[in-house]
Order: C-alpha cells, then sequence, then structure tokens
C-alpha cells in the first residue's frame, strides 16, 4: 500500500532515508495545508507569502513555525548563526 501526505509515514521515511530526525525536516510551501500535514507528523513548518497569498488564519490548527517573505529571506536565516 501507498502512503501520500500527510501520512506520517512519508515525512519518517524521507527522514530515514537522509539519516534525520523528522524533527529536523522542513515544509517549505505557500500551501498552508502542506504545512500543516508536515507538522502533525513532526517537521517544522515554513510558510512563503508571495503576492496574493497571505497566511489566513486557520481557525483550530497551527500557525506555521516560520513565516518568510521569500525565499532568500528563508536562506538567510538558515545561514544565519543561532
Amino acid at each position: 500500500m501507498q502512503k501520500f501526505k500527510p501520512a506520517p509515514e512519508t515525512y519518517q521515511y524521507v527522514a530515514r532515508e537522509l539519516g534525520v530526525a523528522t524533527a529536523d525536516l522542513r515544509m517549505v510551501a505557500c500551501h498552508l495545508w502542506d504545512i500543516i500535514g508536515a507538522q502533525a507528523a513532526g517537521c517544522i513548518g515554513v510558510f512563503v507569502t508571495r503576492p496574493n497569498n497571505a497566511l489566513l488564519p486557520a481557525a483550530g490548527l497551527p500557525n506555521p513555525d516560520i513565516v518568510v517573505g521569500g525565499l532568500g529571506e528563508l536562506a538567510n536565516q538558515l545561514a544565519a548563526p543561532s
């Protein structure tokens, strides 16, 4: 049987193949539902805003862990010392 997102096994498989913990994975998307599925599996959710695609509140659902205005901004955050 195949598994598809947001099945937790999908994210666990990726983590296992990369040799990292699921919590080390980042789902980067401009679609809130993709991010919510990844967060439910234990990943960090990164929402990339785009013109006409602002982050809207979703009642009862988690907010993304990180919100950026573009991939350049995300790259700068990831490259910055902790």
